[in-house]
């Protein structure tokens, strides 16, 4: 049985989801070169309160999905998700474009929460009737390459932002995977 299970956001979550948002330092580990920016939670740094979020969630919904991974233990938000539609609405430049992005709440990191919330991920971008998806990482985040690997992702190549600097590891995965 799962220990999480991917919800979307709503304002009976606002004060968890400020939580969550609370516990990113400002050196987290990033694919953008942007440091205000969660994976998985895009765009709630250019917010001040979880409310006005909520709404943007809401006006995008033709373009992004994002999910909480919500462990029902204890009602604790433990990561984010958010499923890109289309390629070519995550960023400027279509090479680090990714369909899904992800963070775990830092507490709650090294539990398998990210390996779960992926295998979880996949399956709503089936629903959406993708077979396959792209997702990027940074070269460096070992946690988030061993996530995709484990989750049956294809190693593609490493390309480098001139503008960012940085160095991303991109993959292709099946939705169809059945991953223990």
């Amino acid at each position: 049985m799962s220990e999480i299970k991917l919800i979307k956001p709503s304002i009976e979550y606002a004060q968890k989801i400020e939580a969550y948002r609370a516990e990113f330092p400002a050196e987290r580990e990033r694919v953008t070169y942007d440091p205000s920016r969660i994976p998985g939670m895009d765009y709630l740094e250019k917010y001040d309160n979880v409310l006005d979020w909520l709404q943007f969630c809401e006006n995008m919904s033709d373009k992004l999905t994002w999910y909480m991974a919500f462990r029902e233990s204890d009602s604790k938000i433990v990561g984010f998700i958010v499923f890109r539609h289309k390629l070519e609405y995550d960023d400027d430049d279509i090479e680090f474009a990714s369909n899904l992005g992800y963070s775990v709440c830092p507490s709650e990191r090294g539990k398998g929460y990210a390996k779960e919330q992926l295998q979880l991920g996949l399956q709503k971008a089936k629903a959406f009737g993708f077979d396959n998806v792209r997702i990027v990482c940074r070269d460096t985040n070992i946690g988030s390459n061993k996530t995709i690997l484990a989750n049956g992702g294809v190693y593609i190549d490493t390309i480098h932002g001139e503008e960012s600097g940085l160095n991303v590891n991109r993959y292709d995965l099946q939705t169809d995977m059945n991953i223990n």
